[in-house]
């Protein structure tokens, strides 16, 4: 009985890591949109992406709370303390050897690869951004007839000023 459980949570557990794959794919195509968007300062599609990845990210954290009531189930039903994902793939090791095969492994080394991805992505994006705002920041700069300087302090505080030209 203890192993048909265990089997049971094996194949749940799996499965969700697949839909957990499947989404952070969405989000890692949408992140990638999402910079071809501001490349080509196609901003009412920018903001529809950006809901979109919303919705995305909305999907994945409704199954990070499926993720920690299985955790929860298979340490009440299961006896077990499994408190890291690390604990959970090592507690099904033994599980997935005689199936001669390591799917919920393969799951997770999968999503570990998009999840690097998708932050490598938004940091792209987000020097994008700091990019274009600098630039708006010194175009309005000019077109006021200002101009800022930022000085730094002993411990490398960063202290700004206008000056009119």
């Amino acid at each position: 009985m203890e192993q048909q459980k265990k089997e049971l949570f094996y194949f749940q557990v799996t499965d969700l890591w697949k839909r957990l794959c499947e989404e952070h794919s969405t989000l890692f195509d949408q992140t990638c949109d999402e910079y071809s968007l501001l490349l080509t300062s196609d901003l009412d599609n920018l903001e529809d992406k950006i809901a979109e990845k919303q919705e995305t990210i909305n999907r994945i954290n409704l199954l990070e709370d499926l993720r920690s009531s299985i955790i929860s189930r298979v340490n009440r039903e299961l006896n077990q303390n499994i408190n890291h994902v690390s604990d959970l793939i090592s507690f099904f090791q033994s599980f997935e050897a005689t199936l001669d095969h390591r799917h919920l492994y393969n799951f997770n080394a999968l999503l570990i690869d998009i999840i690097e991805k998708i932050q490598t992505q938004n940091k792209t994006n987000q020097l994008f951004i700091n990019k274009a705002l600098g630039s708006l920041k010194s175009i309005r700069e000019e077109a006021l007839g200002e101009k800022s300087y930022s000085t730094y302090n002993s411990k490398g505080s960063a202290r700004s000023r206008s000056l009119s030209i």
